[in-house]
């Protein structure tokens, strides 16, 4: 299989949660990270403003059921949804693994088969942060060339690690249309993500490209991108277009199946895939 020995993230710890007074806080905390009022809120989970104030005053302790309603009205991901239960006093209703845990050895499975199936084209996965949990030979091989030694680091974001190395800018033609692909896709993600070292590195990532003041004009005079944004690889051996699509778990119960997401590249056009099947087939045989 082409997944890479030792690139599973470690399990981030649920924040320390331990009585029901924690609940007002953290429900108003999250309310006000996602920009709604009271009124917008109580309108999502179709439930009075009243009632919201007073679950956030602590006036009326909320059941397992209003708890839920405010986590899908919030757009909360499953760890965070878990530390609402646990404010107000509920077990978990989720699971909580890390990629490269037992428990998530069926996560593992599917990616494993999803990045074979996809050879001899390139295919990874990653976390929400896009941090690489693992990839088929052929993304291991054309992106390392690309970003350099250490591009594959777990621990660093594959945007961040694009960003910050000049010879994958000077390779790729479009680079201030996918600067802005990226910085859109870092912050998307930054949103929701809760505390830990996942939303540190996604806002690294952010400052990353944010920090890239000399090409901040060229970041915003961007052309127009057509049907899809195309991957413009032009170095002087190589000569590729590819477009991406990204695959998630449709109904995840677990943070290691929500937190994966496996980004699948394909050739624009069959120049494109002449030479990735050209590239593909001068890797060692596994």
């Amino acid at each position: 299989m082409g997944r890479q020995e030792g690139f599973a993230i470690s399990q981030i710890a649920a924040a320390p949660l331990r009585s029901l007074a924690d609940f007002p806080a953290m429900l108003g905390r999250l309310r006000r990270q996602r920009g709604l009022s009271q009124l917008g809120l109580a309108l999502a989970a179709e439930v009075s403003q009243r009632h919201v104030s007073f679950l956030e005053t602590g006036r009326t302790r909320p059941s397992r059921d209003m708890v839920g309603r405010l986590a899908r009205a919030l757009d909360l991901t499953l760890k965070d949804e878990n530390a609402l239960l646990l404010a107000a006093g509920f077990a978990p209703a989720h699971g909580e693994h890390a990629f490269g845990d037992e428990a998530a050895a069926m996560v593992r499975r599917v990616t494993d088969l999803a990045l074979a199936a996809h050879e001899p084209f390139p295919a990874f996965a990653v976390d929400r942060a896009w941090r690489p949990l693992s990839a088929n030979a052929p993304a291991a091989a054309l992106f390392g060339a690309l970003i350099g030694e250490g591009s594959l680091d777990p621990a660093v974001s594959l945007i961040r690690a694009a960003a910050g190395s000049a010879a994958f800018r000077g390779a790729v033609a479009n680079w201030p249309q996918l600067a802005v692909h990226f910085l859109a896709l870092a912050q998307a993600e930054a949103w929701r993500a809760p505390p830990g070292p996942m939303r540190a590195e996604l806002d690294a990532t952010i400052a990353a490209l944010s920090a890239l003041s000399t090409e901040g004009a060229r970041l915003h005079a961007a052309g127009p991108i057509g049907a899809a944004l195309i991957l413009q690889v032009r170095t002087d051996s190589l000569s590729l277009d590819l477009v991406s699509t990204v695959a998630q778990f449709g109904a995840p119960h677990d943070t290691a199946a929500e937190d994966l997401r496996i980004e699948f590249f394909y050739p624009a056009d069959a120049a494109s895939e002449a030479a990735l099947r050209a590239l593909a087939a001068d890797l060692p045989q596994r």
